[in-house]
């Protein structure tokens, strides 16, 4: 062989390449030095990243949700089934009885929203760090690096890439006056408690299973204590939320029915109270007047009485469909302290960058033995 010829590759006479595998084993055999100091020097530099990243713990639930049509006796004909298969897609159907507006499918919308992550921020949570409850909102302020180097502020840049996305103009706290008789109906925060909820949502994840209906909300955060305590606010607040909206109606009509029933029984009494006077000041009056009167009174304190009765009739049935309204969430997995960090996984980091190093060795083995014009040409 001459020392013009390409050792990997020889061109042929009809312009084909033909590759010589003993010529690429003794090239590699040739540079294996370069290889490993590469791969080697490339999965120190990975482990060296890694202990960079924040440890990271993992808390997770997972329950299933009571939904309307359940109630309803699982009737699945007609427009009924058509209805659940549209609402295992987050879809209602107008018109449709045992069909709840906000399907399983919303839950991840809801959790993301402000108004809900607004509510969250302000709840207390256990720091095992200063081993004292702490709300939320406070906790998120402080920095949580528990990387084992550090050689930068991972939140720090976190927080400037936030002011870069949000800016002051957009998100400052303005006084809207208000027109009297007229409510401003919009959200107004500012820049720093914008980037709070951002890092809360960002610390959340929900998901909902269509085929089985199962609720998974996962919560990721330095600690793991605070993150199975996160977990299980994010549960009970979704809970709360879901109960106060399907039982809403019902009870307003409660709250409706109980202060009628307290203005009809003051009237009953009042007209019991007139009518037992009233005997009581005509008892040996046979005038017919006197018996017109009580007839009267008589009759009122029936009408008060039929009415307090049928308020409270009202009432007690509403208060039975509360409680059928209410939702019932079957925990399944309850929310659990992780016993170890969810990420980084440092050993796949290293490898992952060993591999880099070794497909950096063989690019440069490739170039140092490849003659380039011969290819071209």
């Amino acid at each position: 062989m001459s020392n013009n010829e390409n050792p990997i590759s020889r061109p042929l006479e009809d312009d084909e390449i033909s590759i010589n595998f003993g010529e690429i084993w003794r090239a590699l055999l040739k540079y294996k030095f370069v290889i490993a100091i590469t791969a080697l020097l490339f999965a120190i530099l990975g482990a060296l990243y890694s202990l960079t990243i924040n440890n990271e713990y993992e808390a997770s639930v997972k329950m299933v949700p009571e939904s309307a049509d359940s109630k309803s006796g699982g009737s699945g004909g007609g427009l009924g089934g058509l209805s659940s298969l549209a609402g295992l897609a987050g879809i209602n159907i107008g018109g449709a009885t045992g069909v709840d507006a906000i399907q399983p499918a919303m839950y991840p919308n809801i959790v993301a929203s402000i108004p809900f992550l607004q509510e969250l921020v302000n709840a207390k949570i256990y720091n095992p760090k200063i081993k004292k409850w702490q709300v939320l909102k406070d906790y998120l302020k402080e920095h949580q690096s528990n990387a084992p180097i550090k050689l930068y502020d991972s939140e720090k840049l976190e927080e400037e890439r936030a002011k870069k996305e949000l800016s002051d103009a957009d998100l400052k706290d303005l006084n809207i006056p208000k027109t009297p008789g007229q409510t401003v109906d919009f959200i107004n925060i500012g820049l720093k408690e914008a980037q709070i909820l951002n890092k809360l949502k960002n610390y959340i994840k929900v998901e909902v299973d269509k085929k089985t209906m199962f609720l998974t909300i996962t919560c990721t955060l330095q600690n793991p204590i605070i993150a199975a305590n996160l977990t299980s606010l994010v549960q009970n607040q979704l809970t709360k939320y879901i109960v106060n909206y399907r039982t809403e109606k019902v009870r307003k009509e409660m709250e409706f029915l109980i202060s009628r029933q307290s203005e009809t029984k003051k009237r009953y009494d009042q007209a019991l109270f007139t009518y037992s006077n009233y005997k009581d000041q005509n008892r040996n009056r046979f005038l017919n007047v006197a018996k017109t009167q009580e007839k009267k009174l008589q009759y009122e304190v029936d009408l008060s009485f039929n009415l307090y009765s049928s308020i409270t009739s009202q009432l007690s049935e509403t208060q039975i469909k509360v409680q059928k309204e209410t939702p019932i969430f079957k925990v399944l997995e309850p929310a659990q302290v992780p016993l170890s960090r969810s990420s980084p996984k440092r050993s796949l980091i290293t490898i992952g960058a060993m591999f880099i190093g070794i497909f950096v060795s063989l690019l440069i083995v490739f170039f140092k033995s490849v003659n380039l014009k011969e290819l071209v040409s």
